[in-house]
């Protein structure tokens, strides 16, 4: 369990990237939402770390401020022709 508690956004994609690597995959789904809790000694929100599996994946695991950018282009594209109604 990480002792150390997360202070931002960043820190809990580290972390679960870590995560994914101990489980060597390339990508992480739903079911590993409260595998990943459990080893955390900070409290997360079972939505936050989905967002982040999901952000990740999208960007294949690549830097932090990159997957971020790839997540605000889909999410652009899906509003303008309107995929999701988000």
């Amino acid at each position: 369990m990480s002792e150390k508690p997360i202070t931002n956004e960043r820190e809990v994609y580290d972390r679960i990237n870590e995560y994914r690597k101990e489980q060597r995959t390339s990508a992480l789904t739903s079911y590993d939402v409260y595998p990943f809790i459990e080893t955390q000694s900070s409290d997360l929100h079972p939505d936050i770390v989905l967002r982040i599996i999901i952000l990740g994946n999208v960007c294949a695991w690549g830097i932090y401020d990159t997957a971020c950018q790839h997540f605000e282009n889909y999410i652009q594209a899906f509003r303008h022709y309107q995929v999701f109604n988000i």
